[in-house]
């Protein structure tokens, strides 16, 4: 037999019923989960796609720096904005944690909810990647300036110019 007293439903209403009369706790109203669940379903998506950018950065500039020599990748590791993948791990980090917070996680398996995600945003920045959009917005368009300072190196002068 277990040591802990096991609770029937009735019971649990009842106590639970108990201290809500009594103020001890108090029922949140409908909005509040609602508005909790709309801020949190945003941040999971901010983040998705600041993980999908910042990880799809970083294989433009991968792949911009071309075929390597061993001179040409000690240049490239000392002006790679490390910045970008960092940045992308921590936002997959902050994505798991806040897909935790949601209830049908607890449901399912959560390690192959982690994969799903983890191997959705590397596809998709992969693909976008692919697809060209990163030449696009390096030469016009709002990113321009952006792609130009990652890809000739910020504040290295051997990389400034082509």
């Amino acid at each position: 037999m277990s040591k802990t007293k096991k609770v029937k439903p009735a019971d649990l209403e009842k106590a639970i019923m108990d201290k809500v009369k009594s103020n001890r706790i108090s029922i949140k109203p409908r909005w509040y989960f609602v508005l909790g669940s709309a801020i949190t379903m945003i941040g999971v998506i901010g983040l998705s796609v600041g993980a999908i950018f910042l990880t799809n950065l970083t294989f433009f500039l991968l792949r911009t720096h071309g075929p390597m020599g061993q001179l040409r990748l000690e240049m490239m590791l000392a002006s790679f904005p490390w910045w970008a993948p960092i940045l992308a791990i921590v936002g997959i980090v902050l994505g798991i944690w806040m897909l935790k917070q949601y209830d049908f996680s607890y449901k399912k398996n959560f390690v192959l909810i982690v994969l799903g995600f983890i191997v959705s945003i590397v596809l998709a920045a992969f693909i976008i990647d692919r697809l060209g959009v990163n030449e696009m917005w390096s030469k016009r368009g709002p990113m321009r300036r952006l792609y130009q300072q990652m890809e000739y190196g910020r504040g290295n002068r051997m990389y400034r110019y082509k």
